[in-house]
């Protein structure tokens, strides 16, 4: 049996574990209607809605309170009602009849947006640093209007809206949409300025201004989470775009962070698993948010096939994480049938296997560390002046599920990194001071520790390449550099030359170096000169002309680094040869891992863990999630994944803390051939068409003689 939560191979998020089990199939309805929409509701059906939803295997569902347009959807005291609804309280219909029928309600409720209040209280309005405020001009469409949280009659107002909902209905929970600040997450009002200013803080340092939306925002998450347990207690709390950076401070307002990450809408299939990563490792509960549009919210018309609705679903719950499928209804609040049959086989597909979903939670062997500024989205890129954050830990995280290695995003300094046998720090992070303390005690302590640099990267900011024998680090004036493995570091293309896009750093070792334990995996050529008006050959980069003999690549026994951006160059130009040789490098100093296959990378592995219980004992759950039917795109449209391409004889090796007693297919319940002994097993999948899933099971404890 397992020896316990933190074994030589997992950590398996124990007090995660614990959290009683939430609702794990979710629908966010959304329904914004404008003031243009001149009869709304007019088609709803409290039995029909409550039929279609249970028809499609649905558990529970957000419905609307007040809409981004400012209007509220039952008879409130406040106002604005809109005027379509003619007397009908659409919220209270919705909540009581997912009462009656066992569907867990929610109501939706936005808060920086709202185009009734940015019209009426001007004063309320976030500025920006250009002197204006996000509002378009007059002959615009209406977007986005940010009205900062600074104002204290602005709170106020929504909290009594709050108090108005709870009292009308008592709904399971609420739902909070867009609590941030604004887009630009800094704020140039009077308020802000005035307060910035009065502790002696400078109003245009993005750290400054991204402190002051931090305390912003925690102030609302506590104050909207006292009137809740105030008026309503055990009615639950849900604040939307909660997993940028100093979510640990936030955590403790929170019951559960929902991702809102339409795949094929802004977000992309890079964004979900690197911030439900993040959020577990803070023993928060996640609910992964895809669409059932084509393309992203208000899509009508749009509707994604069966089979990549059921692919984005599956691939979500094989993370740990509760689903959700946004929707929007049309102004008649009739939900449309075809929509819900496509919800249902997706939902279909993952109610079928809910025992081993129940409770489930997603298990790490490597920590992927990140660090910058506060309230920083570290799943897409971002630029503030000289502060960026680069693609280093999205390409990280793809490289990462790529080779099945089960991890975990950790922001600096919140968790304790020596429950990970291996931690990765890629491009982008911030390494201050403290992060630096912090990663060279994991060293010291034992730790494994894989390093891809951003050119400039200096030896007090990484002093484990000391460690490896580096004496000196300076960039390279080329951008691209080039790049020659070593021989005895994998079979490769003899003697070529592999473009560094993204430029290097140079290194240099000192007199005894590489040590034994160091190796020199690869090492950095340059061009002759760099391209530019007074230099320059042919179409594009110089070509190489000289091998410097300087390491690009060091691999020691349990340290290992870049002197190149590996993960952002493999985010950005999809570069075969750069997770080629993360995969060399993890092979080295990270050998015995949770899974290892010889699967294509369209095949994502995903390991989930769940206590024993009455019913079974404790057991490890294997997700395989099959992304091979995608189609080929064009220039101009996302990645869509319609055909079912199977993948079938795929060999898979467990190294699992615990005693395997069974193996066998969740779908069919039939039992899958295995050798090996205790947690080291070896399986061949059966035929995986969208997702297939392997229970490896203990004996109960009670059963045991």
């Amino acid at each position: 049996m397992t020896t316990g939560v933190h074994s030589r191979s997992a950590w398996l998020h124990p007090d995660l574990e614990a959290i009683a089990p939430r609702p794990r199939r979710k629908v966010h309805l959304d329904y914004h209607n404008s003031q243009f929409e001149p009869r709304v509701g007019y088609a709803f059906d409290p039995d029909e809605f409550v039929a279609t939803l249970k028809k499609a295997s649905i558990d529970s569902i957000v419905v609307f309170a007040k809409d981004m347009h400012g209007y509220f959807y039952y008879p409130s005291e406040h106002g604005p009602v809109h005027p379509g609804l003619e007397g009908l309280d659409l919220m209270g219909e919705q909540v009581e009849a997912c009462r009656r029928a066992g569907i867990k309600v929610y109501t939706y409720y936005c808060v920086t947006w709202d185009n009734y209040l940015a019209e009426h209280h001007p004063e309320w309005l976030c500025f920006r640093r250009e002197r204006d405020t996000y509002l378009p001009a007059f002959d615009e469409t209406p977007n986005w209007t940010a009205l900062c949280l600074s104002n204290d009659d602005y709170v106020e107002l929504m909290l009594d809206h709050t108090r108005e909902i709870l009292s009308r209905c008592r709904p399971d929970g609420v739902w909070y949409d867009m609590p941030m600040p604004n887009p630009e997450v800094e704020c140039f009002c009077h308020n802000c300025l005035e307060a910035i200013r009065a502790e002696g803080k400078d109003p245009f340092d993005i750290r400054v201004q991204r402190e002051r939306m931090q305390e912003l925002l925690t102030m609302w998450l506590r104050r909207s989470k006292e009137v809740v347990d105030e008026v309503a207690p055990g009615v639950e709390l849900e604040q939307n775009n909660q997993t940028r950076l100093g979510l640990a401070e936030r955590a403790e307002y929170l019951y559960n962070v929902d991702i809102e990450a339409l795949p094929s809408g802004e977000w992309g299939y890079g964004y979900f698993p690197l911030n439900a990563r993040y959020v577990r490792s803070l023993d928060l509960p996640s609910t992964g948010m895809t669409g059932r549009f084509l393309l992203t919210w208000a899509d009508f018309g749009g509707l994604k096939s069966e089979n990549q609705l059921t692919l984005e679903t599956a691939w979500i719950a094989a993370t740990g994480s509760a689903v959700c499928i946004g929707d929007q209804a049309p102004p008649s609040a009739r939900l449309e049938p075809g929509v819900y049959r496509t919800i249902g086989a997706a939902y279909g597909s993952l109610a079928a296997i809910d025992d081993v979903l129940e409770g489930a939670v997603g298990v790490a062997e490597a920590a992927l560390v990140v660090s910058g500024l506060q309230l920083a989205d570290y799943g897409r890129t971002e630029r503030h002046g000289t502060h960026a954050i680069s693609d280093g830990a999205s390409g990280a995280a793809k490289m990462l599920s790529e080779l099945g290695v089960q991890y975990d995003v950790v922001e600096a300094g919140t968790v304790d990194l020596d429950r990970y046998p291996l931690v990765i720090v890629a491009e982008g992070d911030e390494l201050t001071p403290a992060v630096t303390a912090e990663l060279e005690a994991y060293v010291e302590a034992g730790g494994t520790l894989v390093h891809s640099a951003v050119p400039g990267t200096t030896l007090d900011e990484a002093p484990w390449l000391r460690d490896l024998g580096v004496t000196h680090s300076e960039p390279s004036p080329f951008t691209p550099a080039y790049l020659r493995i070593a021989d005895g570091f994998g079979d490769t293309v003899d003697g070529y030359d592999f473009a560094l896009y993204d430029g290097a750093d140079r290194w240099t070792l000192g007199g005894d170096a590489p040590s034994d334990s160091v190796q020199v995996a690869a090492t950095l050529g340059e061009p002759l000169f760099q391209r530019s008006p007074e230099h320059y050959t042919s179409h594009h980069q110089s070509p190489v002309a000289t091998q410097t003999g300087k390491p690009v690549v060091l691999v020691g026994d349990r340290l290992a680094a870049f002197a190149f951006p590996v993960a952002s160059g493999y985010y950005a130009h999809g570069y075969w040869l750069y997770a080629e040789l993360f995969r060399r490098v993890l092979d080295s100093v990270h050998p015995e891992r949770l899974v290892r296959s010889s699967a294509p990378s369209s095949l994502e592995l995903g390991l989930t863990h769940q206590p024993e219980t009455a019913t079974h004992g404790e057991r490890f759950i294997l997700h395989a999630v099959n992304f091979a039917g995608a189609t080929r795109r064009g220039r101009d449209h996302t990645e869509y994944f319609d055909q079912v391409v199977p993948q079938s004889g795929v060999p898979v090796e467990l190294d699992l803390p615990l005693d395997v007693a069974r193996v066998y297919d969740a779908r069919t319940g039939l039992d899958v051939e295995s050798t090996g002994e205790g947690g080291r097993i070896q399986v061949t999948l059966p035929a995986v068409a969208i997702h297939g899933v392997l229970v490896l099971e203990a004996t109960r404890r009670s059963d045991l003689p």
